[in-house]
């Protein structure tokens, strides 16, 4: 059984999730939202319906659970207890940016449900990572640990087992650690290095690569994991025509203190205590068009923000794709690092 067979969505009706029980031999579908879960029916649910005389040509929502369980992939243990204590099929494994990415079946089974990119990777690794002194007073950026292994190693390893194979890393400032380390380890993945005779920004070291990356490639810094289904990124990408496609993160804040509103007088209008403020922000983790390498100038320092800005002035079509705050870890901060630690449980 595939992970498809248990996925439906909010246009199906309760006939179309009767015939799917009934043909997959399943005691469960999960209801989502582009993979994102949203709730589940099972068979007791149908039963339910029915005994009540429900029309099965109403929509899945007439019968489905909005508040399904869940569990991340490192909770095994929590999974176990669940089966242990009730009746329970399925659970489905989600990640941070709520997509389901397997299901564990009461039995043990698990069954995973990533669709293979097979795209080149290139990662920014040429940075002095300031952020993370005094870490980086010793270590390269690149080679902070999070866990037992580094950021990067931890990058590659969620493309590769995406599907991702090649791998670019544009290196500078302590680049030699980063090579020995990645020659001295096991790995079926590729690596080309990429070196630098000078900084050239977050932009600039793309045009090492002329004539080496000839197709759309993902591009990423090499401190920040997205937990999300980077094949529904690409497809979106291609889907939509993007030339650029800049993964955003949901960012929430609250303001700690009352916001007052004022009229243009100063007269008071009211207040809000504690209000939250939702803005959008730039993760570092792009899919990118292969002409924006063989249109870069040798040795051109350059952000690669001034890049988007440029091709998007230029009328090229510029996307974004939407994760969650969770989905989107960024290690470049001492706090944010040890954060991560604890959300990965590493």
């Amino acid at each position: 059984m595939k992970i498809e067979d248990m996925l439906m969505t909010e246009s199906h009706t309760v006939q179309d999730v009767i015939e799917r029980l009934e043909s997959v031999r399943c005691k469960v579908v999960y209801v989502v939202n582009n993979k994102k879960l949203l709730a589940s029916v099972t068979d007791g649910d149908i039963r339910r319906f029915l005994l009540k005389a429900g029309d099965m040509s109403q929509n899945i929502s007439k019968v489905a659970n909005y508040e399904p369980v869940s569990f991340k992939e490192y909770e095994k243990a929590n999974w176990r207890r669940l089966f242990k204590r009730t009746e329970m099929y399925s659970a489905p494994i989600v990640n941070f940016n709520d997509e389901i990415v397997g299901i564990v079946y009461r039995n043990g089974t698990v069954i995973r449900g990533y669709e293979k990119l097979e795209v080149p990777v290139v990662m920014m690794a040429g940075g002095k990572g300031t952020r993370l002194y005094p870490y980086t007073k010793i270590l390269p950026k690149a080679l902070v640990p999070i866990g037992e292994i580094p950021i990067a190693e931890h990058i590659i390893n969620r493309f590769y087992q995406r599907g991702c194979k090649e791998f670019f890393m544009i290196v500078n400032h302590k680049k030699g650690m980063i090579q020995s380390y990645f020659d001295n380890i096991d790995r079926e993945y590729v690596i080309e290095y990429k070196e630098e005779q000078l900084p050239l920004g977050t932009g600039g070291g793309l045009s090492l690569l002329k004539d080496v990356v000839e197709q759309d490639f993902i591009l990423t810094n090499c401190d920040i994991i997205i937990d999300a289904d980077y094949a529904a990124i690409y497809n979106q990408h291609k889907e939509k025509g993007n030339f650029i496609t800049i993964v955003l993160s949901e960012y929430k804040h609250i303001i700690p203190y009352g916001v007052v509103d004022i009229d243009e007088d100063n007269n008071y209008n009211g207040m809000i205590e504690k209000s939250n403020y939702t803005c959008l922000v730039n993760t570092g983790l792009y899919i990118v068009n292969s002409r924006v390498i063989n249109e870069l100038s040798e040795n051109m320092v350059i952000g690669f923000p001034d890049i988007i800005e440029k091709y998007r002035n230029a009328g090229e079509k510029i996307g974004c794709y939407v994760v969650n705050e969770l989905a989107y870890m960024d290690m470049g901060q001492l706090e944010v690092l040890e954060k991560t630690r604890e959300r990965l449980r590493l």
